[in-house]
């Protein structure tokens, strides 16, 4: 007998809203403490290894054209699931060393902005979701942007339960603040050089957010008719909603950590966990 289909839980948003923390809090949660099969896969992971992979099959990666026709050989799908794959059980030291450089950053986005790298990205997604089920996993949490439909289309497809659908935001000076280690002074509190570091970060933030919402493919919107809630505000159910209960959660508030995750991982709780007899 097949295994049953997993439960997709999409953790969306603007830039810098602080997702990826709380991602990584709930997946530990829901291994560590309900001993459940999880699977997180970063989505975005998959732009900074492809940039890796082009630069290592000499791709010029400031030509569109180049990017598109490495993009459209099939046969790269599987190196780069296989890569990904690697990367993932890496060291995080080791990870972060590779992909988290400025230089993979600032390629990451020029992949990113070919109509035709959110199509290879969304395969390899259909990819990963098979995986999932043939390894028994219960819950796959997907950490990227632009996946309220990206979800949808996976649960159409047949390869998992679209069961939550978060998007993240936060106050662009306080993301800023957080980025530059700032936190938790009070902006007014800064001094000079300081607020203008945190204005220059602030912006930054407000640039991607705008470009990331008015782009052709895949735009990053909030789920529509989702209500905004301040992250410790969070409930545990969310109204119905079609086709998945969706929340837009609210950042800004400075919190521990643990303490701003746990309202999180409630709500995965109440909508992954089957219910009590």
């Amino acid at each position: 007998m097949a295994n049953p289909l997993p439960k997709l839980v999409t953790f969306d948003g603007d830039a810098r809203s602080g997702k990826g923390t709380i991602v990584s809090l709930v997946k530990d949660y829901v291994r560590d403490e309900l001993f459940l099969p999880v699977m997180l896969i970063d989505a975005g992971q998959v732009f900074r290894v492809l940039v890796v992979m082009m630069q290592e099959y000499g791709v010029d990666l400031d030509d569109p054209a180049a990017i598109d026709a490495f993009l459209a050989d099939k046969r790269n799908e599987d190196a780069c699931v296989r890569r990904v794959k690697f990367v993932y059980h890496l060291p995080r030291a080791d990870r972060d060393a590779l992909l988290y450089t400025p230089e993979i950053s600032a390629n990451s986005v020029k992949i990113g902005a070919r109509p035709r790298s959110q199509a290879f990205k969304d395969a390899l997604l259909r990819k990963w979701l098979r995986d999932a089920r043939e390894e028994g996993v219960e819950i796959v949490l997907l950490d990227g942007r632009a996946l309220g439909e990206v979800g949808e289309e996976l649960a159409r497809a047949g390869l998992c339960e679209h069961v939550l659908d978060l998007f993240f935001v936060c106050d662009p000076v306080v993301s800023a603040q957080r980025t530059l280690g700032m936190m938790p002074r009070p902006y007014a509190e800064l001094n000079a050089d300081d607020r203008a570091r945190v204005d220059d970060q602030a912006a930054q933030i407000t640039a991607r957010n705008r470009a990331d919402r008015t782009r052709s493919v895949q735009p990053v919107v909030p789920p529509a008719g989702a209500l905004t809630y301040p992250v410790g505000e969070l409930p545990t159910v969310l109204p119905p909603r079609d086709p998945c209960p969706a929340a837009i959660i609210d950042r800004s508030i400075e919190l521990p950590r643990e303490t701003m995750a746990l309202p999180v991982i409630r709500l995965v709780e109440t909508y992954c966990l089957p219910p009590a007899s």
